[in-house]
């Protein structure tokens, strides 16, 4: 997974000089950022195995949670009768694909390319007449956006940061740990208007900046609903957070690390103390006369007594 993006990878050589040429010395920061710190979109055409990955230039990132009732009024009742049917979720995403480089427009239109691919059936021949074709296989996906959206249905690795967990499916986030699911449509904007493209030849122009905006109706593949002990069939979903054990362990460390606190604050304010006696000497006989008394005490102590006459 630590070279999916390089926008350097495409070099013109003798032997074909259809690939690219980007100067060696180039580099792309978003590449580190998206293979290091895995910060990308993947899909995985179930059917074939095949993955595409995208860098996570998200623009847009919504879902909606839909209840279906049905209803029946009845007569003399204000309110009709509601009857659960199900719980629908649809997502909608949309990211940018930028180009740094004519080898990375050129390698992005070719994952464009692939993902529009995904949308397709798998045929098989029907044998006798080689030119009779059935549909095999349904276009399914899967669809991972970070921790965002991924399948929560077999949580393997909990993984803590700083004291929260969030719960990853796999070391390496891969496509085949994403949400199952079909995708509606995908709306894809070349922006030649406004950004313009590479020119590699004659009659070659690759975009600088795609966009992409899809539609994604997720099939979960685990329960979902509450049990008898009014439990969630699966904490995790639907982004991998896990509350319970992020919380402290021990909730008396809280109490003595405000203690240090408070210590360490009651030790300055006294040293602070000692400094001023130090730079006022008249003061000095007063504060020793006043068991815990500070320079301050002793002063207005002073000035009561000069008051009074005593």
């Amino acid at each position: 997974m630590s070279d999916i993006f390089d926008a350097s990878k495409l070099k013109r050589t003798a032997a074909d000089a259809l690939t690219l040429d980007v100067d060696d010395w180039f580099v792309d920061g978003s590449d580190a950022y998206a293979n290091h710190r895995q910060m990308h979109i993947s899909f995985l055409h179930v059917p074939s195995g095949t993955e595409v990955f995208f860098k996570a230039f998200i623009t847009a990132f919504n879902e909606a949670y839909n209840s279906d009732w049905a209803t029946e009024s009845v007569y003399g009742r204000p309110d009709p009768i509601y009857l659960f049917k199900s719980t629908t979720r649809k997502i909608t995403l949309a990211f940018n694909v930028p180009a740094a480089s004519e080898s990375e427009a050129f390698e992005n239109l070719g994952r464009v390319q692939k993902l529009t691919q995904f949308l397709y059936p798998n045929y098989s021949t029907v044998e006798g007449d080689i030119f009779a074709q059935t549909i095999s296989q349904s276009p399914l996906v899967r669809l991972k956006v970070m921790n965002l959206l991924e399948d929560q249905s077999t949580p393997t690795d909990d993984r803590t940061y700083e004291g929260l967990v969030v719960n990853k499916l796999g070391t390496d986030s891969g496509a085949q740990f994403g949400l199952l699911g079909v995708i509606d449509n995908i709306a894809v904007n070349h922006n030649m208007s406004e950004q313009g493209g590479f020119n590699e030849g004659s009659g070659v122009i690759l975009p600088k900046l795609l966009d992409l905006n899809l539609s994604f109706s997720p099939i979960h593949e685990h329960p979902l609903g509450w049990n008898e002990e009014n439990e969630f069939s699966n904490t995790l979903f639907p982004y991998g957070i896990n509350l319970k054990d992020s919380l402290p362990a021990d909730p008396s460390a809280v109490d003595t690390e405000q203690n240090v606190s408070s210590a360490t604050s009651d030790e300055t304010a006294n040293s602070e103390a000692i400094e001023e006696d130090a730079l006022n000497p008249d003061t000095t006989s007063a504060v020793e006369e006043v068991p815990g008394g500070t320079a301050a005490e002793a002063e207005n102590q002073a000035e009561e007594e000069a008051i009074l006459g005593i």
